[in-house]
């Protein structure tokens, strides 16, 4: 089983409909945890959208013909929330790295982190040696230079030293409100007005640049399909591919790489 990264480089709508809360296009998000997801059928129907029709036919299938190579949804696993020093860190919690650890059987290491505590790969976030501020929160932090290997793993173009481990419940609280929101209205064409019949302003949720999510792939049948997974391999590898709507706006491009 291959794994890949997917290393958002625009703000991402992936929506999973309307809502009852204040934003009218929410983004998805897993039922559980509510973490922001990248959905496999989304994944699946972007890299199918990129072959032709004859291929397409060989590796997905046709009509209800099961495909020949199985994708995973797309799971976070760093997300950017501004910091006081840095500009932005990536911050990721033990429950998301534990998960990462079983799905993809790469060993990495989970520190403990308490509520107002973090880990972070490197002093050059910090205020007065060991301060770390986060939009408007502040957390006493140790270092651990064994977070950079998170760079190593996943091949993303972020920054080793500014990599932060936050506990779960922080993480949650981070990925849930500091999305970002943009209001959006319709303009009537003729008159250059808002468009009131056809809903005037509505909110869009999106998932902010930078943020990178992991998921996996493999040949449904290993030896039969293999030749089908790794054209799709070759055929997405470090290449940049748009995901989710709002394409004409520049929403979603993200850039893909598969472990070698």
């Amino acid at each position: 089983m291959k794994k890949v990264f997917y290393h958002v480089l625009t703000p991402m709508h992936i929506g999973s409909g309307t809502t009852l809360s204040l934003i009218d296009l929410p983004i998805q998000r897993e039922a559980h945890t509510d973490f922001p997801v990248m959905p496999s059928s989304a994944i699946k129907g972007v890299i199918r959208a990129s072959f032709n029709e004859q291929e397409q036919e060989d590796i997905f299938g046709k009509g209800d013909e099961e495909g020949k190579v199985i994708f995973t949804d797309g799971k976070i696993l760093l997300f950017p929330v501004k910091s006081l020093k840095g500009v932005f860190v990536w911050i990721t919690s033990p429950y998301v790295l534990e998960r990462f650890k079983r799905d993809t059987e790469i060993d990495v290491e989970i520190p403990e982190v308490e509520k107002d505590k973090a880990v972070v790969s490197s002093d050059k976030v910090l205020i007065n040696n060991n301060k770390l501020i986060l939009e408007e929160f502040t957390f006493n932090a140790t270092k651990n230079e064994s977070l950079k290997r998170l760079k190593e793993i996943t091949k993303c173009e972020i920054d080793e030293n500014k990599i932060v481990v936050v506990s779960d419940d922080v993480f949650k609280f981070f990925v849930k409100n500091y999305t970002e929101v943009n209001a959006r209205i319709k303009i009537d064409q003729a008159k250059g007005t808002v468009d009131k019949d056809k809903g005037g302003l509505w909110y869009e949720e999106l998932l902010p640049a930078e943020t990178v999510f992991y998921g996996c792939m493999d040949a449904r049948k290993k030896e039969e399909h293999e030749k089908q997974l790794n054209k799709v391999i070759e055929k997405i590898n470090n290449q940049v591919l748009q995901f989710g709507g709002d394409e004409t706006l520049g929403r979603g491009f993200t850039k893909i790489v598969v472990e070698a």
